[in-house]
């Protein structure tokens, strides 16, 4: 590696996990895993919060009378950012609904807090946009929260994509959510039946003409790891947060995304 590249010292990256936890030590292997590299010291500092005593999202989403996870997502970032974090990422699609981020922003703005925090839905869409240009329908695998509050949905149709959603969504709640075979019980690895359902999921968008699949909930991906599915290109939003989060932190040291030919 060209030691000129390392002349600036990278910004200290904040990873806010625990929703669940194998999701944000996921993040953090993926922001390694896209950081261009030649020895140790050249990689990015990480902060990894892993905080699982942060509220469901989902049920509060359904409930309103639900306790609301906004005031101890903050306070976490506030943490991070105590620790030295400047750029950070939350390891959460369902976090992202207005009715909760926009809190968390507001109550950070309060505090006075100057942690750049990026958007996970943000920048998947537009990582979409640049890497695959001549897509026109995208598939979107969720919790409920997720789906039902159209968090993807809304952000594809902006940017020209049309949105598409399975028809039932019973099979993907339990690959998440089953206390005996779901991705938030059994993670490393993923069970079979919890693969299974979100590969029946995947089936169902597919037949009703996505190009392409995002798998948006951050449990998804560690059911089902793969980059395509039958030529069908799978989205991880990890990987589209942590290449941006590498290119606020150290953007000369993001390695060239690898995407699959097929769509």
């Amino acid at each position: 590696m060209n030691q000129n590249r390392l002349s600036r010292p990278p910004k200290t990256i904040g990873i806010l996990g625990g929703m669940g936890p194998q999701a944000g030590f996921d993040l953090a292997t993926k922001v390694t895993s896209q950081t261009a590299v030649a020895r140790d010291q050249d990689h990015i500092p990480i902060v990894l919060y892993s905080q699982p005593d942060i509220p469901d999202r989902t049920a509060y989403l359904a409930d309103a009378e639900a306790p609301n996870p906004a005031p101890a997502i903050a306070r976490a970032f506030m943490h991070l950012e105590d620790c030295g974090a400047e750029v950070a990422g939350l390891a959460c699609n369902t976090a992202h609904t207005p009715l909760i981020f926009d809190d968390v922003t507001d109550i950070l703005q309060s505090r006075g807090s100057h942690l750049n925090i990026l958007h996970l839905i943000e920048e998947t869409v537009s990582g979409i946009k640049r890497a695959y240009p001549e897509v026109e329908r995208v598939g979107v695998l969720g919790t409920v929260g997720t789906l039902s509050s159209r968090l993807y949905d809304q952000r594809l149709e902006a940017a020209g994509f049309a949105a598409i959603q399975p028809d039932h969504t019973d099979g993907l709640t339990e690959s998440i959510y089953n206390d005996v075979y779901g991705v938030k019980v059994c993670s490393s690895p993923a069970s079979t039946e919890a693969r299974d359902h979100v590969l029946e999921a995947i089936e169902q968008v597919r037949t009703k003409g996505a190009q392409m699949v995002i798998l948006g909930c951050t449990e998804l991906p560690l059911a089902v790891p793969e980059k395509d599915i039958g030529g069908l290109a799978l989205i991880d939003p990890a990987v589209m947060l942590a290449r941006a989060l590498v290119n606020h932190a150290a953007p000369d040291r993001l390695r060239p995304m690898n995407v699959s030919p097929q769509y």
